[in-house]
């Protein structure tokens, strides 16, 4: 189990001090000297999709490996290999139309933080584009073999007007091998949370397997991996994970000047929560006054009862409740609000399948609830309704 609010288990503490990064013999040992039900620790790494951490650490610290802990692994590394794959041969497509390009976390976040895909479990690809690209960027993925994910008739999408202007992103997958990609046009969920990067000059190659791969600068990851992290409550410690990672390359020159810059866009408690969790769970130093922030501080709390408390999918009204008040307490923009409001109301599947012209927008606030309790109805009429409460969350939580 993962423990108690703000309490993390034995187990719970034994990965934890296995994603420290570089590995850190010494707390693995002093971890894995408690009583430890090995069973529930390989549960919370697939749970926290941190099992190429567990695996490494453990051996590294001449702990003998679970057998399941390998079962897992193997796929998880043809999984990588898969994604770091697609990507690049999706960059290289985009690249020849002409269309520019940032990858988001995935293989290139494995090759920043932690010098190879052996560590970090990646589930899919997330593409960001400028929005006027969005239209030829969907023609090209379709060619490539991608269909849109969850829509009626995938060989009719919806125009591309209506998904920029109601969603951020767009998530496909290759029928053939597996691989999910999700295309972004907005790299923030909710709008004015902060600036927008422009792919076309805000942008890095790094070299991942001899391949240039085109990523954010360091100062727009950090603040994007924050932000993502603190709009779901650090339900997973690979994100936490992956943001001590890039920390841990960060001079105390660097570090200010990143707070400097979340004060400026408005997301201080962001990168000063996930300062003290990384300090917390990781032994990470980090600047003394991050703790002074009531927001950061309550932002903590919140995700303590997501990150050490029973699975999402058995506490889903728990989760609900605090991935809500992340949101609401991350952004110190008024204006980001009535955006937050928006996607809670609204269900982006709602946008998708019934498209409107601009001026009657308004009406989706009447039709997505509608909508949403006719899908409900009718999943319990086929599935019953035990299992229809839990599929949608457990879905949405998979990214």
């Amino acid at each position: 189990m993962s423990g108690t609010r703000g309490k993390p288990s034995a187990e719970l503490r034994l990965v934890a001090a296995c994603c420290r990064w570089p590995t850190d013999v010494a707390a693995i040992q002093a971890a894995a000297s408690a009583p430890i039900d090995w069973s529930a620790a390989v549960r919370l790494s697939r749970r926290h999709r941190v099992i190429g951490f567990l695996r490494q650490g453990l051996v590294a610290a001449g702990i003998a490996v679970p057998p399941r802990l390998d079962q897992l692994y193997a796929p998880m590394m043809r999984r990588n290999i898969l994604q770091y794959g697609e990507a690049v041969r999706l960059t290289a497509l985009l690249a020849d139309a002409g269309i520019p390009v940032a990858l988001l976390k995935g293989v290139v976040l494995a090759e920043l933080a932690y010098g190879g895909p052996g560590v970090k479990q990646t589930i899919d690809n997330d593409l960001l584009v400028a929005p006027r690209d969005v239209p030829a960027t969907i023609a090209i993925l379709r060619r490539a073999g991608y269909r849109e994910i969850g829509l009626p008739d995938n060989d009719n999408p919806p125009p591309p007007a209506q998904v920029i202007d109601l969603v951020s992103e767009y998530q496909l997958i290759h029928p053939a091998s597996g691989a999910i990609l999700d295309l972004h046009w907005r790299l923030h969920a909710y709008k004015q949370v902060l600036g927008e990067p422009d792919v076309a000059t805000d942008v890095r190659e790094i070299m991942v397997e001899g391949n240039k791969l085109p990523t954010l600068r360091a100062d727009d990851m950090m603040l994007y991996l924050a932000i993502h992290g603190t709009r779901h409550s650090w339900a997973r410690i690979k994100w936490l994970a992956d943001y001590n990672a890039m920390l841990g390359r960060m001079d105390d020159r660097e570090v200010a000047a990143l707070r400097a810059l979340a004060r400026r866009g408005g997301v201080a408690p962001c990168v000063d929560a996930a300062l003290i969790q990384c300090e917390r769970l990781f032994g990470t130093r980090v600047p003394a006054d991050v703790h002074r922030s009531r927001r950061a501080r309550l932002l903590v709390r919140l995700s303590d009862a997501v990150m050490f408390g029973p699975d999402q999918h058995n506490a889903r009204g728990l989760y609900a409740r605090r991935w809500l008040a992340s949101t609401l307490v991350m952004n110190t923009r008024l204006g980001t609000a009535g955006s937050i409001f928006w996607h809670l109301w609204v269900s982006p599947i709602d946008t998708l399948t019934v498209p409107l012209p601009r001026p009657l927008h308004p009406l989706y606030l009447a039709i997505s609830p509608a909508r949403r309790i006719g899908r409900i109805m009718r999943r319990a009429a086929t599935r019953g309704f035990a299992r229809v409460r839990s599929g949608p969350m457990r879905a949405a939580q998979e990214k």
